[in-house]
């Protein structure tokens, strides 16, 4: 294979999986928007404090070990030792296990402090008997999350990839479905109390685990029973346990420090916003307000560009591994400059259309209540679905390339910039303190990923550069046009579909234009190694 084709299959390679990803994500969008209007903003609080929670759990709890089961099953299945590979599966299901039975023992013995830690002095009785009932609600996930991600890292190991894969659409559509489908019938039918409408969203994530979990054994249990076919026909004997141990703890435990400190974020707005924006000023229910919108309305229309981060972590991997393996240090720069090119022409665009139209796009997801607050806040976080896109990525090239020990250095930096920011920046600009620090920790490790990349490998910093500015005067030459349109024609924020409609045209106007100047300026010739200005052919390739 030519040095080029493997650019492009890297490419390729990642952006498809990023393409993956995106149709999972899409799904996960769905939900919000019905959640928003059955609990109503205020009550999206709750939900954010809850699942930041459920997700620091969930990776102290399984991140790294599946995909620890799925290497190391598949390593031993290569080489016919089938004994050990469901040596694997057992001890890596029982270390996930224990680890999720102690993490729901301390977290529910720990729920009532901790709800009243999260909302602060000024919190009613009732809004912590509310969250308090959403940690209890939350063990059923804590418990069954994990175990099926021990199943899935297995089935992944012997290369069953579409249950794998279907396992995951199947686990979505029954979250989504379950937090729409019982939103609606306790809070518009039976007229329950809003609140429960979290309750139910809380509730879907473990129910649509166990039903997951009972998909496997159905569509998995002839590939169940060809396995365990092998393993009683193998001679001899499985490798010891202990090894096996030391070698699920050696390949997951920097996934599970890397995957805990990154939600430093998440979980310091969690437990300090309300609290903190009490004492400095801020009313509690607009504390409240803030924080669910940040956390969920804006984290989730951020989570889409996002994908960029899940499909070019997957697919960097290989790919980077082969070139350092065989110390070919111009190809890995070669490839190191086709990430980061690709990630900032794709991602520049969109973050800023997400700042310049804002109040379009909060009004299109979640209508018009607390349209002004909900505008101002994604605009301003659009600082946040860049730095929190790209950082991620670095942190993944510095594991790769087998600087564990520095990614893991960074991101400890970075949550303590996270923490000491957090507080300044509160005081300073109330509200928007929680995304201003969040930016600013991400780019700590943005920053320390390029030295460490330009010192050992001689990454080209001004190349990348030049791509981002170029990008950026290119999105912007396609926005303003469609800024000054909206002056004489604004969009209609009362109408949802007319503004989806109106919205809808702009964009594609908008990426036209981006495509033309940004080809004018020879970026995608750049970042996809192509030679002509053809716009048809731009268009092509974006396509395929």
């Amino acid at each position: 294979m030519t040095a080029n084709n493997k650019k492009q299959s890297l490419l390729t390679g990642a952006l498809t999986g990023s393409f993956g990803v995106f149709l999972s994500k899409a799904l996960g969008l769905f939900y919000v928007v019905p959640l928003n209007s059955f609990a109503g903003e205020r009550n999206m609080a709750f939900y954010s404090i809850t699942y930041t929670y459920y997700d620091l759990l969930l990776k102290v709890c399984s991140a790294g070990i599946p995909f620890a089961i799925a290497a190391m099953v598949a390593k031993y299945v290569s080489r016919e030792d089938y004994k050990t590979a469901a040596l694997v599966r057992r001890l890596g299901t029982s270390l996930i296990m224990g680890l999720s039975f102690v993490g729901a023992c301390v977290f529910f013995l720990g729920s009532r402090p901790l709800a009243a830690r999260a909302l602060g002095h000024a919190a009613t009785p009732e809004d912590i008997a509310s969250l308090l009932t959403l940690f209890r609600i939350l063990l059923l996930a804590i418990v069954f999350v994990p175990f099926l991600s021990s199943v899935r890292g297995f089935y992944q190991g012997l290369k069953r990839l579409d249950i794998y894969a279907a396992s995951q659409v199947l686990e979505q559509f029954i979250r989504v479905f379950c937090i729409v489908a019982f939103g609606f019938l306790l809070v518009r039918v039976l007229h329950f109390d809003s609140v429960y409408a979290i309750y139910m969203a809380i509730f879907a994530a473990g129910l649509a685990a166990i039903l997951t979990v009972v998909y496997f054994l159905l569509a998995a249990k002839k590939e169940g029973e060809n396995f365990d076919r092998l393993v009683a026909a193998q001679n001899g004997e499985a490798l010891p346990a202990k090894r096996i141990f030391n070698e699920l703890l050696s390949i997951g435990l920097p996934y599970v420090a890397v995957s805990f400190i990154g939600t430093a974020g998440p979980l310091v707005n969690a437990n300090f916003f309300v609290p903190y924006a009490t004492r400095v000023g801020i009313d509690y229910d607009t504390a409240m307000k803030a924080l669910g919108i940040v956390q969920v309305n804006c984290s989730k229309i951020a989570s889409i560009p996002q994908v960029l981060t899940l499909g070019f972590s997957a697919g960097l991997v290989p790919y980077l591994t082969e070139s350092l393996e065989q110390q070919n240090q111009t190809r890995l720069r070669e490839q190191l400059a086709d990430i980061f090119k690709t990630v900032i022409y794709i991602l520049t665009p969109v973050v800023l259309i997400i700042a310049f139209f804002a109040s379009a796009i909060y009004a299109i997801m979640y209508g018009g209540r607390s349209l002004e607050q909900g505008a101002r806040l994604l605009a301003f976080y659009s600082l946040v679905a860049f730095t929190d896109t790209v950082a991620p990525i670095f942190s993944s090239v510095l594991i790769t390339l087998r600087f564990r020990r520095n990614a893991i250095i960074f991101l400890i930096i970075a949550a303590v910039v996270k923490l000491i920011s957090f507080f300044i920046f509160v005081y300073l600009f109330g509200e928007l303190g929680m995304i201003f620090s969040t930016a600013l920790s991400s780019v700590i490790v943005i920053f320390l990923g390029l030295v460490l990349l330009k010192r050992n490998f001689q990454f080209n910093i001004r190349s990348l550069l030049q791509v981002t500015l170029r990008s950026v005067i290119s999105s912007l030459c396609a926005i303003l046009p469609v800024l000054l349109l909206n002056h004489f024609l604004p969009l209609n924020y009362g109408s949802r579909l007319l503004c989806l409609v109106h919205f809808g045209i702009e964009g594609i106007v908008m990426v036209l234009i981006y495509v033309g100047v940004s080809a004018l300026l020879r970026v995608p010739q750049e970042v996809f190694h192509m030679k002509d200005l053809s716009i048809k052919k731009i268009l092509r390739r974006f396509r395929h």
